[in-house]
Parts: structure tokens; C-alpha cells; sequence
């Protein structure tokens, strides 16, 4: 999950310029992104051992699909499109929030002491690292950017708590080939006309590297490390890793030196990685008392 939110972290800087720089829309940069990672894995699929989907499985693999491409994927990129980064990125850490809520109504997950320190201190990090860094971003905001983005938040923290058994039941290559198969099916009579309007002679060989980069290794690659993750730990602990990618964006900023290093860098990235610590490390106390019990 660690590589997977580092990998994430940096496609949030490519993603906002080619959508701003590279003359490519929202609805454009969804379409190459989903449609372009069922591709890679169906052609991924060919070279690994073959996991047959029960028939029943189908209808909640499509919704996984909805929710966790479709929806949480899709609404982030289209929102990203009309609001400021500044806006986005904040949006961005109510995520884990959402899972630790959904978690104890659908999962019965108990919300102990240590879990929620442990998320409060991960978004009190991310707040006052995205603040520190992007303060006097004087991009216009649009609240409809603002409620997509909340709204693709949702969908993925519902995706992580509710199809958390389906999840868990197949390889990270059947499951990915089946998801991203349905969210293509969901998108494209909303993406197909945008599609049909993007100028490929124009496209500049930067946002063509981009955009490899944002299908193949931010969302193929990193997707097999997601399920990867998924089927050996909690919803709410696959979810509070979400606060590393402010803290991936903000320092390769500083790399591009398009930020200078703060004192509050240093205090964010410490709350950021305890808060994750503390979560991660709860659970795996629990399963270490776990295993105790049942070698008794």
C-alpha cells in the first residue's frame, strides 16, 4: 500500500497538467485511464493462471466496478478539472474518514481509541501540509469540483467496506480485469463524444508520456498492489495510507522546485507517518493476539 499511495501521489502532479497544459479534458483523461487499464489487464491476464468468477460474483464485481473506478476514479479526475489543487488534495483525506464510519455500520469494525487517534492525527498532518504548500494557489475553485470529488470519496471508502469479501475472494488479475471491464461499460456513453474530439497529432510527446504513466503506472501497476494489499488487511487500514500521497506530491514539488522546505513539512510528515503506524500497527496486534488465542 506504502508503494501504491507513492505511486498515486505522483500521478496527482502529472494528471493536473494534462489536464491543464496538455489539452485534455476531464472526461478524456477518465476514458484513457479505465478504459486503458482493462486493456492492460486482459492482455496481463493471458500470461498468469486463469481464476474463474462464480456467476453469482458478477453483479457484485460490477458494482465494485461502479463504485471503485467508475465513480471514485472518474469523479476525482472531473472534479480535479473545475476546483483548485488546493481544494482536491484536502478532499482527498476525508477518505479514510468515511471508511472508518462505513467500516462500523457494514463491517462491525470496532472504532478503538488508537485507530482513531491515528486517523486524526494522519489528516491533521495532510491539512497542514497541503496548507503550508499550497498556500496562494490562486486557481479559480467551482463547487461542483468540490462535491465530485467528496462524492468519488464515498464511492471508493463504500468499495473498500463493502465488497471487502469479493475483493479478498479472487487474484488481483481477475479481479482487476472484471472491474475495470464493467467501469469501462459504465463511462463510455458519458466519455465516447469527448473521445471522439481529442486531437492525437496534436497531443505533445510530454502528455503522451503522462498519460503512459498515469494508465500503466498509476493505475495498472498500482491497482495490482491495491487488491494485492486488500486481501491481507482491513478497509480502514488500507485506507489511512491515503494521507501519504499529500506527502509524495509535496516533495516532489520540492524536487521540481516548484516548493521550498518548511519547518511544518517536517511536523506534517511526522503526524502523517504515526497516524498511519498507529492504525497499522493496531491491527497487527490484534491478529498477533488472534493467533495466540487459537495456538492455546
Amino acid at each position: 500500500m506504502l508503494l501504491a499511495m507513492v505511486l498515486f501521489g505522483l500521478m496527482a502532479t502529472f494528471s493536473k497538467d494534462v489536464l491543464t497544459n496538455g489539452g485534455i479534458t476531464g472526461p478524456q483523461l477518465v476514458a484513457f485511464r479505465v478504459i486503458g487499464a482493462a486493456i492492460l489487464f486482459w492482455l496481463g491476464s493471458i500470461i498468469v493462471p486463469q481464476q474463474r468468477i462464480e456467476p453469482r460474483d458478477f453483479l457484485k464485481i460490477a458494482g465494485a466496478g461502479f463504485f471503485g473506478f467508475a465513480l471514485a476514479q472518474g469523479g476525482y479526475i472531473v472534479g480535479l478539472s473545475f476546483t483548485s489543487p488546493i481544494n482536491a488534495t484536502i478532499e482527498l483525506t476525508t477518505m479514510p474518514i468515511f471508511t472508518l464510519i462505513l467500516s462500523s455500520i457494514l463491517l462491525h469494525e470496532r472504532i478503538t481509541p488508537r485507530r482513531a487517534l491515528g486517523i486524526i492525527m494522519g489528516f491533521t498532518g495532510a491539512i497542514l501540509l497541503i496548507t503550508r504548500t499550497t498556500a496562494g494557489d490562486g486557481r479559480p475553485t467551482d463547487l461542483r469540483g468540490d462535491i465530485l470529488i467528496l462524492i468519488s470519496q464515498v464511492g471508493y471508502a463504500f468499495y473498500l467496506t463493502h465488497y471487502s469479501k469479493v475483493i479478498r475472494k479472487y487474484d488481483a488479475f481477475t479481479f482487476n480485469k472484471w472491474t475495470f471491464t464493467f467501469a469501462s461499460l459504465f463511462i463510455l456513453p458519458f466519455t465516447l463524444p469527448h473521445i471522439m474530439q481529442i486531437d492525437w497529432p496534436g497531443m505533445s510527446a510530454r502528455t503522451a508520456c503522462e498519460i503512459i504513466y498515469i494508465v500503466a503506472g498509476a493505475t495498472f501497476f498500482t491497482f495490482l498492489l491495491v487488491v494485492f494489499a486488500q486481501r491481507r488487511l482491513q478497509p480502514t487500514t488500507v485506507s489511512v495510507y491515503n494521507y501519504v500521497q499529500p506527502f509524495v506530491a509535496v516533495v516532489a514539488s520540492m524536487a521540481m522546485g516548484l516548493a521550498a522546505p518548511q519547518w511544518a513539512h517536517g511536523v506534517a510528515a511526522a503526524l502523517i507517518f504515526t497516524g498511519v503506524w498507529l492504525v497499522v500497527n493496531n491491527r497487527a496486534s490484534k491478529e498477533s493476539t488472534s493467533r495466540k488465542d487459537t495456538d492455546c
